[in-house]
């Protein structure tokens, strides 16, 4: 077979080895590290294209790297704009003195040992692990008014600095967090995460909501004939109540052979058959006092859905779980996600307009439950792919307006103003859920396709210059990179840690996971949770995650204008 011949007719399949490649190199595990996929894409796109030059055209890492902006902007909008509270201050100073640490600490060391404008760039995408500032960041370069040559050196730097820093950036955070501020500062993780599950977790207003948080697998049916006289004449509403800390629902009543339309206000009548559903355990707590037990297919067949219900209503806005539980007749939680991270359930968890609830329930409780609540996930067999393009349009319409100072131009360029775009349509589609859906499935395979193909095309590119670049700059460059990386990645998170323990006295272990959100290193995240051996520390993860992904793509254009000072 002539490879030539084929790579010259078919040069998309580059690309595609290049990720396959790549996902081989990122899985390769040093003890429990490994670089994953992008990181691993990013370097087998260089050592392919170091050996082939495919024809691949610049419209292609750019659409799909909107498609990565737009996707990442419309996941976290919902949590980045509710983030805008008073109850999170502290988080976001927290999350804004990590990012601008990282970033003038590039800044800095750029200056020191006099980088270019791509190695900058790709310092700071590297050591902060943010692949979207290396799209940014090469984006702004091309903006530049220099040679096309020139531009092309520049490119080249970005990819090969972000590989060089990359794994301190993902390793070191996860040290720093794990190991050597818990050291330096006496922080029992395991400890803390206890205390904050604990009281998380306390509930003041009995077993109602405690069994609320119970996932519906065990939940029992049962059939009675109401006999007893204290139960005859009166509303369901009065007889659940008696059983609230079992949560026992009346969801059926036949009458005289006829199943009933009920609701709460429905008032029972003697020999009235109920179908009766609960907590396993409630049904050994009285319940049988309604009347005697009786066999009937037709009352022991409740239907039960499961719905991923978004929270849009600004009434439970701040609303603890365990005020929910109390209004959430006839449904389990089986889980709870923010920012597409999943938290700890428990009776003192903060509701926010943008979080998932997963209901488990009867189709006519889950309705009453949605609409108070917000909205169900629309089809999620179907994506609103009008509205992408709609919106990637005005993004990149927006981006071509900027300021030129000393012949830089200053703006938010194409990819900063899709990524604005997607953030405000993300936001806004949860307020007006009739247009512009778009799964959380193919949301996450926007960002990964849309990202992995970038990363794999940016590394093709860049691998014919790669060896002459490594060459150029010889051991002494490569040092100043590592070196340049391991500061910047060091410098954020310290200075985060300082803000948020001792100016802001936040909690130590919520800090750390803060720091980690700033970050966007989802795998600190990870560790954080097995060194705790709790789930609890992810709600202090998701709302910095979701600030500092906006913030970091935003410093690729930012640093490449600042280094262009010192060129």
């Amino acid at each position: 077979m002539d490879f030539k011949l084929l790579i010259a007719n078919h040069p998309e399949i580059t690309i595609f080895f290049a990720i396959l490649l790549g996902n081989f190199i990122g899985k390769i595990k040093i003890g429990h590290f490994s670089l994953g996929a992008v990181i691993g894409t990013l370097i087998a796109g260089l050592i392919v294209g170091i050996f082939v030059v495919p024809d691949i055209p610049e419209i292609v890492r750019w659409a799909f790297f909107d498609l990565f902006l737009f996707a990442i902007g419309y996941s976290v909008g919902p949590q980045f704009f509710s983030s805008l509270r008073r109850s999170a201050l502290p988080q976001i100073i927290i999350t804004v003195t990590v990012n601008l640490g990282g970033l003038f600490a590039a800044i800095a060391c750029a200056y020191f040992f006099r980088f270019d404008t791509g190695t900058t760039a790709g310092v700071l995408s590297g050591a902060l692990t943010q692949s979207a500032a290396l799209g940014t960041g090469i984006n702004a370069i091309h903006s530049l008014p220099i040679s096309e040559d020139q531009k092309a050196v520049l490119t080249t730097n970005v990819p090969i600095a972000d590989a060089m820093t990359y794994v301190f950036g993902d390793l070191g955070l996860i040290l720093i967090l794990v190991v050597i501020l818990p050291a330096l500062f006496k922080i029992d993780l395991k400890k803390e995460s206890a205390a904050l599950e604990e009281s998380l977790k306390k509930d003041g207003i009995g077993g109602a909501s405690e069994s609320f948080f119970k996932t519906a697998n065990k939940e029992t049916v049962r059939a009675y004939v109401v006999t007893n006289p204290k139960y005859i004449g009166r509303p369901i509403s009065e007889i659940e109540h008696e059983f609230k800390d079992n949560r026992m629902f009346i969801e059926k009543v036949s009458r005289d052979g006829k199943v009933q339309e009920v609701d709460t206000n429905f008032v029972l009548q003697k020999s009235d058959l109920v179908t009766v559903t609960g907590w396993r355990s409630g049904f050994i707590h009285g319940v049988e006092a309604i009347g005697p037990e009786v066999d009937s297919h037709q009352m022991l067949t409740v239907e039960t859905q499961e719905r991923k219900v978004f929270i849009t209503n600004k009434e439970y806005d701040g609303m603890k779980m365990s005020q929910l539980a109390e209004r959430g007749r006839g449904l389990y939680l089986r889980k709870i996600t923010r920012g597409g991270v999943e938290l700890p359930i428990g009776a003192n968890l903060e509701l926010h307009r943008g979080d998932v609830l997963y209901l488990i329930g009867a189709p006519k409780d889950l309705n009453v439950a949605t609409s108070k609540l917000g909205f169900a996930e629309s089809d999620p067999k179907k994506s609103d792919l009008a509205f992408i393009g709609a919106c990637i349009c005005i993004g990149i319409i927006l981006g071509m307006f900027s300021l030129q100072v000393h012949d830089i131009p200053l703006g938010l360029g194409a990819s900063g103003s899709v990524l604005v775009v997607g953030l405000i349509a993300g936001w806004a589609q949860k307020r007006v859920p009739y247009i512009g859906s778009i799964p959380e499935s193919a949301q996450q395979i926007l960002i990964d396709i849309g990202l992995i193909v970038f990363i794999a095309v940016v590394g093709l590119k860049a691998g014919p210059h790669a060896v002459d670049a490594i060459k150029e700059g010889g051991y002494p460059m490569v040092l100043k990179i590592l070196g340049a990386g391991a500061i910047t990645t060091v410098v954020g998170p310290f200075l985060g840690f300082f803000v948020g323990r001792f100016l802001l006295k936040q909690n130590a272990a919520t800090t750390l996971a803060t720091i980690g959100g700033a970050q966007t290193a989802m795998p600190s995240l990870n560790a954080i949770q097995d060194a705790s051996g709790s789930k609890v520390l992810a709600t202090s993860f998701t709302l910095p995650y979701a600030i500092g992904n906006i913030l970091l793509t935003l410093w690729g254009p930012v640093i490449v204008a600042v280094s262009r000072l010192w060129q």
